[in-house]
């Protein structure tokens, strides 16, 4: 199947498995859970935080003696293993569904969650942006919301990634947990406050692709952008930091929305973007982490070093519970020989009741500032698709009183994460991949106040709202503007 170049913008957004349903044997649904049991269990560092040892024992003992004889096919079982999976609370834990050939179609509306409810984001098929979808096949979208949770996996007990994720991959994500749908009874509230039903189908893939770019909540609007696409390719999905400026309030915006690109060569970047800003004369800065899913963590401490004066620090301690891949045989992709690697990461390591613990942080030397640090004043955009390096950038900041930051709360947890080294696996049988994390980083905090579960929280909390949608404004962006234009 070849992707016109539009579908492929979605692919860069969702990171998609395209699907199939294979029937399996009981025998068969035993092998894979087996696995992904013993996997996590033996490896996942932090699997007993949130939900406790006697709490999974119950889980799995409800599977196997109850669940286990409802399911008939790879479907089933996904949704078993990843309902499971999200009891661990691990947004670097994922459980993808298998590969097939063929997209099916999917539910065609684009829709955004502004109070656990539903709203149109693009003007298609009749409907206006930021009309409320009250419910889809009789099902009431707040039930909807509930059930999409479990495939989209965050940090403790984070919902801004779990919503950002729905929102992205909606049509999947409903066709996961409702099943192909040929049409569409949705009931939604018109002008006049009163609900009406329209019947839609079923669209391809490649259509949602082209949808996409239009989305009202990417602010195009606001930054009087008329051609949609070009806005979208150059400011939501470019990797590679950029900056823009208000020059009346000797400001500038550095977009990063990725820390996951070369190491040299983003530093090069960064040492050329912060130029151009001091031969600007720039007195205020925004960093906009919102779009930014993580990386290399280098990146993150490299940016960082740009904006303080002083040492810093990120991690406390590192660890693992285990000292050999668990499974291996089933294991199709590492970025290394874990054996290998834990014994060259753990080699100062001492070990606590089977936990090996590092206190001394590698990266230590890299948390230095840059000989040219900016000066000015830094506000920092956050949100719930910042996450794993980005949430630590995000952490750097928070740990810096004299960065504000303003957002939403980040995907990414405040205390802990677990990452470093993962493993993906696949389930011989049904062929469910299942992405596991192996290190335990717990973090270095200033305000130990936070509520336990959270991500990195905003100073300032600044959530769209449905005015916000309808007109396209980045109340967020908009928020620190006004703070340097009335400061």
């Amino acid at each position: 199947m070849t992707l016109k170049p539009l579908s492929l913008f979605l692919i860069l957004v969702i990171p998609i498995n395209v699907f199939s349903q294979k029937e399996l044997t009981q025998d068969q649904v035993l092998e894979d859970y087996n696995i992904f049991k013993s996997t996590i269990t033996t490896a996942h560092p932090s699997l007993y935080e949130y939900t406790s040892k006697p709490a999974w024992d119950s889980i799995f003992t409800a599977f196997e003696s109850q669940e286990i004889h409802d399911i008939k096919n790879s479907d089933d079982l996904f949704k078993s293993v990843v309902s499971m999976a999200d009891h661990a609370k691990d947004g670097h834990l994922n459980v993808l569904h298998p590969k097939m050939d063929t997209i099916p179609k999917l539910f065609p509306l684009l829709l955004k969650i502004i109070d656990n409810k539903l709203f149109t984001d693009t003007d298609d098929y009749g409907f206006s942006v930021g009309t409320e979808i009250v419910s889809i096949n009789a099902v009431p979208s707040q039930k909807i919301i509930s059930s999409l949770l479990k495939y989209a996996p965050s940090d403790g007990y984070n919902l801004t990634k779990k919503h950002h994720q729905i929102e992205k991959e909606f049509g999947l994500l409903h066709y996961y947990e409702y099943g192909f749908q040929e049409r569409y009874s949705v009931s939604y509230r018109d002008e006049s406050n009163l609900i009406q039903t329209k019947d839609l189908t079923a669209v391809a893939f490649e259509d949602i692709g082209k949808q996409y770019p239009n989305r009202n909540s990417h602010f195009a609007p606001y930054h009087n952008q008329t051609n949609r696409l070009y806005y979208f390719k150059t400011h939501i999905i470019e990797p590679w930091p950029f900056v823009y400026y208000v020059d009346s309030l000797k400001l500038a915006v550095l977009t990063v929305n990725s820390f996951g690109l070369e190491p040299k060569l983003y530093k090069s970047k960064l040492v050329e973007l912060f130029k151009q800003i001091r031969k600007k004369k720039v007195t205020n800065l925004i960093v906009d982490v919102r779009q930014n899913i993580g990386g290399f963590r280098i990146n993150a401490i490299n940016l960082f070093s740009f904006l303080t004066d002083k040492a810093f620090k990120q991690r406390i301690s590192e660890s693992a519970i285990t000292n050999s891949l668990p499974n291996k045989d089933y294991v199709i992709h590492s970025v290394s020989n874990y054996n290998d690697f834990f014994e060259k990461y753990f080699a100062n390591s001492i070990n606590r009741n089977g936990r090996w613990l590092i206190t001394e942080d590698h990266a230590k030397s890299e948390m230095i500032p840059n000989n040219k640090p900016f000066k000015g004043k830094v506000y920092v955009l956050i949100g719930g698709n910042t996450f794993s390096a980005g949430s630590a950038f995000a952490l750097s900041a928070k740990n810096t009183k004299e960065i504000t930051l303003v957002g939403e709360e980040t995907g990414g947890g405040y205390y802990f994460h677990t990452a470093q080294f993962s493993a993906l696996y696949e389930l011989p049988n049904s062929k469910i991949l299942v992405r596991v994390p192996f290190v335990k980083i717990d973090k270095y905090v200033l305000d130990n106040s936070i509520p336990e579960g959270s991500g990195v929280l905003p100073d300032f909390e600044i959530n769209q709202s449905l005015e916000d949608l309808i007109l396209g404004k980045d109340s967020q962006l908009d928020y620190i503007l006004n703070i340097v234009a009335n400061g």
